[in-house]
């Protein structure tokens, strides 16, 4: 019964440490799937030239830069999905946050500052971090005006809720924020935003 010996592996893992492939950990994989496929076909009967033939036809057969392709591809694709159904998330929390703050104010029911607190943090470190992350990959190839825009569109709205927490906590700073705010609002977020707007009904 044929098996791999050692000029087999080290053949192996050379033609896969030659190519493009740029992480160690899939070359290492690959290496591992290559061995598997071929000691398999091997136990068949086959030499090992035509069960390495036939292992690269089914492994990679457009080669392994299309494999390197595919899997940063996976891999973007996961980390998209994930971020949106964290920005969908911590949405819905942040909404439901709110309208459970103006409920407790309303009513005078202990503990609502310490909900608003808890959603300002979830409207600052997650929601609005992974909408403007969302709507900037958009603009990814687009004109530095959008991106820029979404940029300073999240500072601002970073602000606003930090200079409302600081307000309604009674800590000090509060105007000094709320006029950060209002500068990046005027001064960057709008002749963005009214560029753009200028820009196509013009075209």
């Amino acid at each position: 019964m044929n098996t791999l010996t050692e000029q087999n592996i080290e053949f192996i893992t050379q033609i896969v440490n030659q190519s493009n492939i740029t992480s160690i950990e899939m070359k290492e994989d690959l290496i591992d799937h290559f061995c598997c496929a071929i000691e398999e076909d091997m136990k068949k009967g086959l030499s090992f030239e035509k069960a390495y033939d036939k292992a690269y036809h089914n492994i990679c057969p457009d080669g392994f830069d299309e494999i390197q392709r595919e899997t940063v591809f996976l891999l973007v694709s996961k980390k998209i999905k994930a971020m949106r159904r964290l920005m969908y998330v911590s949405g819905y929390l942040s909404a439901i946050g709110i309208t459970t703050t103006v409920f407790m104010k309303l009513n005078h029911i202990a503990g609502g500052q310490v909900v608003f607190l808890i959603t300002a943090v979830i409207l600052v470190f997650l929601f609005l971090p992974t909408l403007s992350s969302n709507l900037y990959k958009r603009e990814m190839v687009k004109s530095l005006s959008n991106r820029l825009k979404y940029i300073s569109g999240l500072a601002a709205m970073i602000l606003l809720v930090a200079f409302v927490v600081f307000k309604i906590t009674h800590w000090p700073g509060s105007a000094m924020i709320l006029l950060a705010s209002i500068a990046i609002i005027n001064f960057a977020f709008l002749p963005f935003l009214f560029f753009k707007m200028y820009k196509k009904s013009a075209e």
